[in-house]
């Protein structure tokens, strides 16, 4: 008898055990659920609440950063000076030397750069540098020249993709405008010869196989805007025969702009709608004419962006930016607190200019750094690492 009634009493000492361990669990998920739905819900204040977001970003985030407080590069106004940042650097061009700047100021190196009126064209690692209707070209790599070339005809345009391929637009010629394609040591690839229309804008892939180029022909009642995609393999050996396909746009859409993403697919700007062109097929990712749209851009590496005005009062209004994957269409939106007066995008960074106070924003929609000053901001650069604000005698430099 005195043994069943030890195993009764033990049972219900196992019953009691897991009965607390399923408490234990349960009490836990809760936790964690709550966590995540308060992390949810911080996420969205941050990205749409103007207030909210200012407030984290002031005292938890300190991502505030002000005028007369930064590292500078002091310059001479007086002098035929260019600005420019790539990769990690803020770059300038005086007299014939690319003088290249860290994060806190200091020149890290000068390269010989024959050049007065610049283009520059960056991509991640990689810098060209020609110049402007004139037959300098230079690719730049890190803080190494890595080739230097003299073109016949004037260069008017460049292209620089992230392994270091350069194609050239050069005018000046019997053609209306003749490209030249260049891999990373220099080599000419092949060249393209336009004879009725002109080259809006050009792009090489990320895997160095296909060269688009945006054509628009003026000689019509309405423009006419054309892509072409150019096996670079094929071209070699007769550019004419190279062509992969060939996508006509419809009457009165203008291209502005082409750029590769996301395996090949080609990113294309017109002047009322974005598409996507892949193996030909063209469709639309957004439309641009049926709202208020400030600005628009493709160049983040694999997202495109657009700012529309929101009218708040009647004598006030604020902006919108929805950050769209190219790809999946899933759309980040920041809410900005003015209407912004330019933006800049360049790598995986987009910087809006307020007046006297300029956002840096990352392809996720996070504010990266908020910059203010007492006067109008004229000038910023841009890239992943770093910005600079360019004033009268001086750059200051912002590490992002």
């Amino acid at each position: 008898m005195k043994y069943y009634m030890f195993n009764g009493i033990g049972g219900n000492k196992e019953e009691n055990k897991v009965k607390k361990i399923n408490k234990k669990k349960v009490v836990n998920t809760i936790i964690i659920i709550i966590c995540i739905l308060l992390i949810i819900s911080a996420v969205v204040l941050y990205t749409t609440n103007e207030k909210c977001r200012e407030i984290l970003d002031r005292y938890v985030f300190r991502k505030e950063v002000y005028e007369n407080n930064l590292p500078t590069i002091k310059i001479d106004s007086n002098k035929n000076i260019s600005t420019y940042a790539y990769n990690k650097y803020i770059s300038i061009l005086e007299e014939n030397k690319l003088k290249l700047y860290n994060k806190m100021g200091r020149e890290e190196t000068a390269l010989d750069i024959e050049i007065s009126t610049p283009i520059f064209e960056a991509n991640g690692e990689y810098l060209g540098i020609a110049e402007k209707n004139g037959q300098k070209l230079y690719l730049v790599n890190n803080k190494n020249i890595v080739w230097q070339k003299d073109i016949e005809g004037k260069i008017s345009q460049i292209n620089v993709n992230k392994n270091g391929y350069v194609s050239v637009i050069i005018s000046g010629t019997s053609y209306k405008a003749v490209i030249k394609v260049f891999d990373l040591n220099g080599n000419e690839l092949f060249t393209y010869y336009l004879s009725t229309t002109n080259v809006i804008d050009t792009d090489i892939s990320n895997d160095n196989k296909y060269f688009a180029i945006a054509e628009a022909n003026f000689s019509g009642i309405v423009p006419q805007s054309t892509i072409k995609v150019i096996s670079i393999e094929e071209a070699k050996n007769n550019s004419a025969d190279a062509i992969k396909y060939t996508h006509l746009a419809n009457a009165n859409d203008l291209i502005i702009n082409i750029k590769y993403q996301n395996k090949n697919e080609l990113v294309c700007m017109y002047n009322e709608h974005i598409d996507i062109l892949k193996e030909g097929e063209s469709t639309e990712l957004i439309n641009l004419k049926n709202e208020e749209v400030l600005f628009a851009d493709v160049n983040l590496q694999s997202k495109i962006i657009k700012i529309t005005k929101k009218t708040t009062g009647l004598f006030s209004a604020e902006a919108e930016m929805q950050i769209i994957n190219s790809n999946t269409k899933d759309t980040n939106i920041y809410a900005i607190e003015n209407v912004p007066k330019s933006i800049l995008v360049q790598d995986n960074m987009i910087a809006i200019n307020l007046g006297t106070k300029a956002l840096f924003i990352n392809s996720n929609g996070w504010l990266v750094k908020k910059y203010q000053s007492s006067q109008e901001i004229q000038k910023i650069l841009l890239c992943n690492d770093v910005a600079g604000i360019v004033s009268k005698n001086k750059i200051e430099i912002i590490s992002l």
